[in-house]
């Protein structure tokens, strides 16, 4: 077989697989997961917009985040990654996709304790509290190839083989 052939079985043999379990649902299945992927792209974008916010205003140029710049970007980002979760817990995903739904949501939930705990830090000298929120940081991190693969597995059932979009 060729590559071509390789990949659109594998991706109708993905999109079968993601979407249910075959005959006349295959068509509502793929849009659904279409809707779907199409709903959840603007909260991508926006967890993707915060997290690029953070590290040019916290770290710049210097490649260091004093726990005052950290305070004061994630003082200004904070409502912009809750009103991100209120928009992704108003999407239904499929089934199929559940998983991918509940990562995105961790990830940000995982952000929004860190940045909570480096605020709450700050403004109470507190300086324990920041290891916790590097901890919540690094876990929020480390869902982000398990996430982006699963986008790119959708996109690509999907036919976007080109352009898979992914969280930051």
């Amino acid at each position: 077989m060729t590559r071509a052939l390789l990949v659109g079985a594998a991706s109708a043999a993905l999109l079968l697989a993601l979407t249910g379990c075959g005959g006349d649902g295959d068509e509502a299945g793929a849009e659904q997961l279409r809707a779907y992927r199409v709903a959840l792209e603007p909260v991508v974008a926006e967890v993707t917009a915060v997290e690029a916010e953070v590290v040019e205003r916290a770290v710049g140029s210097t490649g260091v985040a004093t726990a005052a710049n950290l305070d004061a970007v994630y003082r200004d980002v904070r409502p912009r990654l809750l009103e991100a979760l209120v928009e992704l817990d108003r999407i239904a995903p499929p089934g199929r996709v559940a998983d991918v739904h509940e990562a995105v949501r961790r990830l940000i939930v995982l952000r929004l304790d860190a940045y909570a705990r480096v605020m709450t830090g700050y403004a109470s000298g507190d300086e324990s509290l920041y290891a916790g929120a590097e901890d919540l940081l690094r876990r929020a991190n480390a869902l982000i190839p398990e996430i982006n693969a699963r986008l790119c597995e959708v996109d690509v059932a999907l036919g976007d083989r080109d352009n898979c979009r992914l969280v930051g």
